[in-house]
């Protein structure tokens, strides 16, 4: 009787775990599709948002106005340019980049559009080496913050804009943060949204991204991925 026991609750056992391997393998091929459908909208969004004519002809006017002024500032320009497109054609193929990869691509747009706007755009990154090392972000989901911070709020000598990135150190969570100065008349979208960013965070980690607006400030927190050691 004791062995029939044994061997039944063997048996029970062995079910369960084949019938867990099997949801479980199941969760994490949905997880991977619903990843490479994300990636490939995303790659194709990306794209047809920073190589679109809206973009380039603000790029150009300013290289022209930089060059009138100061051909060594224009050979820069013209460099850091390079470095962003050819950044987001190397990074769009991954799920997470390290978090000071993702943050030199925000320096970089983030110079191009200061060169257009002058003073009157500002942003301050206050991130230690320790999670810049240590943590990783889906790619360009900080830049499209900036840039979608640019894109919907005025800039100009009335309205500057104030753009910020911090850390919340307890909770691991990056912060951007801009003052709100909204547009009469928005530039034309991007179709690339918050959504994008919900999906594949949703797809990355069970962390939530939060979204608070008030009436001076728009803010999005992400959670940060720690690398792997």
């Amino acid at each position: 009787t004791k062995q029939w026991w044994f061997i039944t609750l063997i048996i029970s056992l062995s079910a369960g775990a084949l019938i867990w391997y099997i949801r479980d393998r199941d969760v994490r091929f949905r997880n991977l599709e619903a990843m490479k459908k994300e990636k490939m909208e995303y790659q194709y969004e990306t794209l047809k948002s920073q190589i679109n004519p809206h973009f380039l002809f603000n790029s150009f006017n300013t290289l022209i106005t930089i060059i009138e002024d100061n051909q060594d500032k224009a050979v820069d320009y013209v460099e850091t340019l390079s470095d962003y497109f050819r950044s987001m054609l190397n990074y769009r193929d991954k799920d997470v980049i390290q978090l000071s990869e993702e943050l030199e691509i925000v320096s970089a747009y983030f110079y191009l559009q200061q060169k257009r706007f002058g003073e009157y755009l500002s942003l301050n990154i206050n991130v230690s080496s320790h999670f810049k090392e240590g943590f990783s972000v889906p790619p360009l989901s900080i830049q499209l913050l900036v840039e979608n911070a640019i894109k919907h709020n005025a800039v100009s000598h009335e309205t500057p804009l104030q753009i910020d990135i911090s850390i919340d150190d307890k909770n691991q969570l990056l912060t951007i943060s801009n003052n709100l100065n909204p547009k009469k008349n928005h530039d034309p979208s991007t179709g690339i949204g918050l959504n994008n960013i919900f999906s594949r965070y949703k797809i990355l980690t069970e962390q939530d991204v939060t979204v608070i607006r008030t009436d001076k400030q728009f803010i999005v927190e992400l959670p940060l991925i720690k690398n792997k050691t």
